[in-house]
């Protein structure tokens, strides 16, 4: 199996490098990232909301590293497209299709890894959707409810049910993929932001429930990782606000002192440390991935 070389994936999977475009003299697109060369070889990782953005990225990443990886989305058609990359690749990877705020869908999920893999070594969750953005008075409880449901309740399921098996296999790694908003606020994203501060209160108690069982949980902090997802952030906090998305995006920008997106690679670096032995020794920690919007 082919391994990744230091400083980045193999040819085959390694992320086409951004280029950097300049406004107002500062750097706004991330330009691409070295990979770090941490090894995974015969580990089995699942993955979920693996069907674009951070996910494919953290799929494609830790597949190249050598890991048996199942990765997990409701988007069937992406899912499959990823399973032929990653195969084409060389390296070994199943798609799951499922809703994983629906218990039987996680259910069905666990029993597929089980049949296929026997077990998981680590286990990243990163399914999340943006929720409405509203003033408090005008969010329905419908948009509420599914946010709570698909950010916060699909890895509380996802962790019930893979601990049994990380304890039968003497130990392992969570990774939950948080958002800055997990510690500063947004106006008028009040469900996403509950569900971000949520992961990390869940993140702390499940390090210290599980530790003694050799099992390790962190959460990583990302912001404003250049991509799809947060282009459709951009855009409905534009139309809240009445303001263009470049306004927008150039707002959040400003919070950061390197003016400038974050590449999904560092997200993906900080998950490949995080669940590797190199971090044997940090559990409920939440590391920030934002470019300097936050410190603390």
């Amino acid at each position: 199996m082919e391994q990744p070389r230091f400083g980045g994936l193999p040819d085959r999977v390694r992320p086409r490098r951004r280029v950097a475009t300049a406004h107002r003299g500062q750097e706004v697109t991330p330009v691409g990232v070295p990979v770090l060369p941490v090894g995974y070889a015969d580990k089995v990782v699942l993955v979920t909301g693996a069907s674009r953005g951070i996910g494919r990225v953290l799929v494609k990443g830790f597949a190249a590293a050598g890991a048996r990886t199942m990765f997990v989305a409701r988007r069937e058609a992406e899912l499959k497209d990823l399973e032929h990359e990653i195969a084409g690749a060389g390296h070994e990877g199943r798609a799951f299709a499922a809703d994983l705020a629906k218990p039987a869908e996680v259910d069905a999920m666990l029993d597929a890894m089980m049949r296929e893999f026997g077990g998981v070594d680590v286990l990243v969750n990163n399914v999340g959707i943006p929720g409405p953005t509203a003033p408090i008075e005008e969010t329905p409880l419908e948009g509420w409810n599914e946010t709570i449901a698909v950010n916060l309740t699909s890895a509380f399921l996802a962790i019930r049910g893979v601990v049994p098996a990380m304890r039968r296999r003497g130990g392992g790694a969570i990774v939950n993929i948080g958002s800055v908003n997990g510690k500063t606020p947004f106006a008028q994203r009040s469900s996403y932001a509950a569900t971000k501060m949520g992961m990390i209160g869940m993140t702390r108690t499940l390090a210290l429930e599980l530790g003694p069982s050799g099992i390790r949980v962190n959460c990583i902090l990302p912001a404003n990782v250049a991509g799809e997802r947060v282009d459709e952030v951009f855009a409905a906090q534009a139309k809240a606000r009445g303001i263009t998305v470049d306004e927008a995006k150039q707002q959040v920008l400003a919070l950061s002192p390197l003016h400038t997106q974050v590449a999904p690679e560092s997200v993906l670096n900080v998950a490949l440390f995080l669940a590797s032995d190199h971090a044997r020794h940090m559990t409920g920690q939440d590391v920030n991935v934002t470019a300097g919007m936050i410190m603390y």
